[in-house]
């Protein structure tokens, strides 16, 4: 099994805003020599160690060449997303995993700063000034805010969400107009029959009622099917998604409310138009 993994200091989860589920934060005494800690995600948990405590557990980490590190698992803590939607990692539901960085350090890190109130750029200079002090010679560049890294990691998803979603405004317009045309073309086929019924007695509003009638129930009957069809189909855009669920709610309803009053719209204007002109004239339309 394969797993996401990052090397994060004591205090990154703290920083980050991420709960510690069960156990704790690596500490100073995770360092080089020392035995190796590691720290899961919960869905790790739930993948390879449902039903068991995942404290103390031990894991292989492949190093290649046919050398493995064994791991202690000290801590667990929430999933977070750390690629942007529609990315292989994301599709395929990846674990996440992360190491000490004392005892896995990489050649670039990231270094994490928490304002507790204001704008956060104001840490630059501080921030600047400490590791000067620290050394002299280690650079600091590409400076920004997590909504500024946020956004740019998402410009490609956001540029084609655009895209989907204009064209998803246009498909709405366009079944609006088409819905419309054939349900105003249907009731205004019926106006001799409207005749009729208004000639044997029928009043102008009960007339007018059974047409809004039908045409809401065949409006209906679209809608759920409509609505069935994207429940089924939404899980395979889940991946591509942020910020909003496959099944969100305000969509389920904005989409088939939208189309419902086009129905309703192109049911009650013929009909109405047909219930105001006399009976007599009305038969002899055709």
């Amino acid at each position: 099994p394969s797993a996401l993994f990052n090397s994060v200091s004591p205090g990154y989860f703290q920083a980050m805003g991420m709960p510690l589920l069960r156990g704790g934060d690596f500490t100073a005494r995770d360092g080089p020599g020392q035995a190796m800690s590691v720290v899961i995600d919960d869905s790790f948990a739930r993948r390879y160690f449902a039903g068991q405590d995942p404290l103390g557990q031990h894991l292989d980490k492949d190093m290649g060449g046919g050398d493995n590190l064994v791991l202690t698992i000290v801590g667990v803590v929430p999933h977070v997303r750390t690629t942007a939607p529609g990315e292989r990692s994301e599709i395929d539901h990846m674990v996440q995993m992360y190491f000490c960085a004392a005892q896995v350090p990489q050649l670039e890190m990231t270094l994490l700063a928490r304002a507790a109130s204001g704008d956060p750029a104001r840490l630059v200079g501080p921030v600047r000034q400490v590791l000067a002090s620290l050394d002299p010679e280690l650079p600091l560049s590409q400076v920004r805010t997590m909504d500024e890294g946020v956004a740019a990691d998402f410009v490609s998803q956001r540029s084609t969400a655009t895209l989907l979603g204009g064209f998803a405004g246009v498909a709405l317009l366009l079944a609006s107009i088409g819905l419309y045309g054939v349900m105003a073309l249907n009731v205004t086929q019926r106006t001799r029959e409207l005749g009729i019924r208004m000639a044997l007695g029928a009043s102008r509003s009960r007339v007018l009622r059974l047409v809004m009638r039908q045409g809401a129930i065949l409006a209906g009957v679209g809608a759920g099917g409509g609505l069935v069809a994207a429940l089924a189909s939404g899980r395979w855009l889940a991946s591509a998604l942020y910020g909003v669920t496959a099944t969100d709610p305000l969509t389920l309803a904005v989409v088939p409310c939208v189309l419902g009053l086009a129905a309703l719209l192109a049911c009650w204007l013929p009909a109405h138009r047909a219930t105001k002109v006399d009976p007599m004239i009305a038969l002899r339309d055709e």
